[in-house]
């Protein structure tokens, strides 16, 4: 049995394929040696019929996996692991055993790290609030109760639910800020948006070491001030420039620069991740923080540039954006763009970048638009024949943009004919079932569930590509708002670890938005107590099994 790992530092992707059909297998037990000791992975559903408390686990040998990968949630940064597969195989539910000839040998073991590759760290948070532990742990199932229980918990810094959701991101965004006043060093902020207490409290213990271009956020009328409250916080303590360009453009960035004692630039923070309570608690979002001074230096230059532009866009401003700027962090490639740019010059740089896919294109998105974005440019890439065989396509939209005045062609069967493509949106679960609560939809107060900005090219192949920052992908973020996108190459443990990300979102809404679009009689209800399963996934030509070779290197 063939099996391969992922992780970014804080989840682990699992993906297997065993040599063929299994007679009378169930599914897979997945088993974890962590920091040296043996452990039966658990999972969270049952057999059809089966009675379950609510949120009972089971051990995987016991309620097996019907499917051919899996994110181990469970896993903690700095854990030492390594994985096992064993088909479980019997007569029926109730009388399981490990098939000695079906089992997979134990993988290599890795490390947790969010330093990915020298220089660099990826950090996630776990702002997925659809889902079963959040539904669980709010302990309500009222929509209004949901949000309310919510939005007291994200407004309290300490609180362990909060601390679980922002995650690892806002646990080392906090402590770069906290770092930096201890060590008295100077931070450039230009951000977008900006009401969370704890990275509040964290800037202003910096006082005038601190210096940050705030934007207006995302305003109807000009004059109008989203961040109102954070700049009347700010403006007496910290070296506070505003930038109120919107609704004109967005000031969109939300990037931070750290200096050395000397105040030289030698750190950059960026993503897609504002510095509000839900950008750090309630959407799926991502950050790179690069420890490289002459990355830092062009990223501090940006800045200056936008304090001085004021409330404007100069011509000077985008001149200097249209050029991009290359370096190298160690043996990787990072290509800087700022914008607004000229003519589309970074837009037409990452179209290419997708054009010249091999094997894969992976991405989550917020809102890129219905024309000219980089989500057209692969669908369009999708009806594209390919000499090396079809392309495995997988994303999120945030919002569905075949709905819009200008359709995208996002759900079209054209799409699926010439390349291995699926999209989805997120979704939760509405009525509760045997083995699911009803989840939370969404926070009232929070447009987006996926905020990530991120597109993934042949994440497995030698040459892998990286894009990622505040840009959201569209020609308005090109050609209007301030946006940073950084395209990153050769990087093979970030590409490891925005795949790890990617699928994690993919798979928690995947099933859920196709049970939107089932009716009740023909939703799942549990696993089949039969080895018929594997048939869909295992059928000569399929996609499922194409997949599954994909993820296993096949």
């Amino acid at each position: 049995m063939k099996v391969r790992v992922h992780h970014n530092g804080d989840d682990v992707f699992i993906a297997w394929k065993p040599d063929g059909f299994i007679a009378r297998c169930r599914g897979f037990a997945l088993l974890r040696r962590r920091n040296g000791v043996e452990e039966v992975v658990s999972t969270w559903v049952g057999f059809e019929g089966d009675q379950a408390a609510d949120g009972e686990r089971r051990a995987s040998t016991n309620w097996p996996i019907q499917k051919y990968q899996w994110t181990d949630y469970m896993a903690s940064p700095g854990d030492r692991l390594a994985y096992r597969v064993l088909a479980m195989v019997g007569p029926d539910k109730a009388n399981l055993r490990p098939d000695p000839a079906a089992c997979s040998s134990w993988t290599p073991e890795v490390t947790l790290s969010h330093i990915v590759e020298p220089g660099v760290e990826v950090l996630f948070n776990r702002g997925i609030v659809a889902s079963q532990w959040v539904a669980r742990r709010l302990g309500v199932t009222d929509h209004d109760l949901q949000n309310a229980a919510l939005d007291k918990v994200i407004a309290t810094p300490g609180d362990p639910l909060r601390d679980y959701l922002a995650g690892p991101l806002g646990a080392r965004l906090t402590e770069l800020l906290v770092s930096a006043a201890k060590q008295r060093r100077h931070v450039y902020a230009a951000l977008y948006e900006f009401d969370d207490p704890e990275l509040m409290a964290a800037l202003l213990k910096l006082r005038k070491r601190a210096h940050v271009v705030l934007a207006n956020g995302s305003v109807k009328k000009k004059g109008e001030d989203q961040n109102a409250e954070a700049r009347g916080t700010l403006a007496a303590t910290v070296d506070l420039h505003d930038r109120m360009c919107s609704p004109r453009a967005l000031g969109h960035n939300k990037f931070l620069v750290v200096c050395d004692k000397d105040g030289t630039p030698r750190w950059v923070w960026t993503g897609s991740q504002n510095w509000t309570m839900t950008g750090l608690c309630t959407q799926a979002n991502n950050s790179v923080l690069i420890d490289d001074p002459a990355l830092a230096a062009e990223y501090r230059h940006q800045w200056d540039l936008l304090r001085d532009a004021g409330d404007a866009t100069p011509q000077s401003l985008r001149d200097s954006n249209t050029t991009a700027h290359d370096h190298a962090v160690g043996a990787v490639g990072v290509r800087l763009w700022f914008t607004p740019t000229t003519e589309f010059a970074d837009l037409d740089d990452a179209r290419q970048i997708v054009a010249d896919a091999q094997r894969a294109v992976l991405f989550l998105m917020f809102n890129p638009g219905s024309r000219d974005s980089l989500l057209n440019a692969i669908i369009d890439l999708s009806r594209t024949e390919h000499a090396a065989g079809r392309l495995y396509i997988r994303g999120v939209v945030n919002q569905d943009p075949s709905t819009t005045a200008n359709p995208v062609q996002l759900f079209d069967q054209q799409n699926r004919e010439k390349a291995d493509y699926e999209v989805v949106l997120p979704a939760a679960i509405d009525t509760p079932t045997e083995f699911f609560r009803k989840e939370i939809k969404k926070l009232d107060r929070a447009f987006a569930m996926v905020h990530s900005k991120v597109i993934l090219v042949d994440p497995l192949g030698p040459k892998p590509v990286v894009l990622t920052g505040s840009h959201n992908l569209g020609p308005k973020a090109s050609n209007v708002n301030d946006e940073n996108l950084l395209v990153i190459r050769d990087a093979p443990g970030l590409a490891s670890a925005y795949a790890t990300n990617i699928m994690a979102v993919y798979n928690q809404y995947r099933w859920r938005f196709r049970r939107h679009l089932q009716p009740p009689a023909r939703r799942w209800k549990g696993l089949v107590d039969a080895d018929g399963w594997q048939n869909g996934y295992l059928k000569p030509g399929g996609a499922a099994l194409r997949e599954i070779d994909f993820w296993v290197g096949a």
